[in-house]
């Protein structure tokens, strides 16, 4: 079985998704359904009414194009903010940073003020 980089929501919206990254791949995630990764695709969102929906504040802190993830090769993934209220990589707010040793150590990314994944490397498929 294949491994490589995966995202796994832990908190928020994406909490329970995973989403496996293909070398060579570059994907967007935010709250536009416009978004390789939207928030308005996630199982918890879906399950909302749309009053609960409306109701969301910590859904408006992710932006509609939150930040780019890049699997670049073997060992790089390059994170991008495109945000307004800023992105987090295990705790510290980042602009642009490239990912050496994932195969390592898991890194954690926060969006807005509540959505957060893990980026592992895991078997894929």
């Amino acid at each position: 079985m294949p491994e490589g980089p995966v995202l796994v929501g832990v908190e928020g919206f994406v909490r329970g998704e995973a989403y496996p990254l293909w070398r060579g791949a570059t994907v967007v995630i935010g709250r536009s359904r416009s978004c390789d990764i939207s928030l308005r695709r996630c199982k918890a969102w879906l399950a909302l009414a749309p009053g609960q929906r409306d109701e969301q504040r910590d859904f408006k802190t992710v932006s509609r194009k939150h930040i780019r993830v890049s699997y670049t090769d073997d060992d790089n993934v390059e994170i991008e903010d495109l945000s307004s209220n800023g992105t987090f990589l295990d705790g510290q707010r980042v602009s642009r940073v490239v990912i050496h040793n994932l195969r390592e150590r898991s890194h954690e990314i926060l969006l807005g003020t509540r959505e957060k994944l893990c980026l592992e490397w895991k078997p894929q498929g």
